[in-house]
């Protein structure tokens, strides 16, 4: 998923910055808009695509490609 914005859109970017400590950066984006069904809807988007990215980091469970190994009598 993708958000994306064009020059005439309803929502306007306002300022952005970035920062970076070691190997990681943070880019802060500050938007502003005075439409409520573009706010509303663009933090829709966001709320989506964080949901995706924390499912596609979650662990895949392990596949058991044989049967367990059977107990001692």
């Amino acid at each position: 998923m993708g958000l994306y914005l064009y020059p005439d859109e309803r929502i306007r970017l306002k300022s952005f910055s970035g920062i970076s400590k070691g190997a990681k950066a943070t880019i802060r984006i500050e938007l502003e808009t005075d439409d409520m069904a573009a706010f509303g809807y663009f933090l829709d988007g966001l709320r989506r695509l964080k949901e995706e990215q924390a499912a596609a980091t979650q662990p895949k469970p392990k596949v058991r490609l044989a049967l367990p190994k059977p107990e001692a009598i």
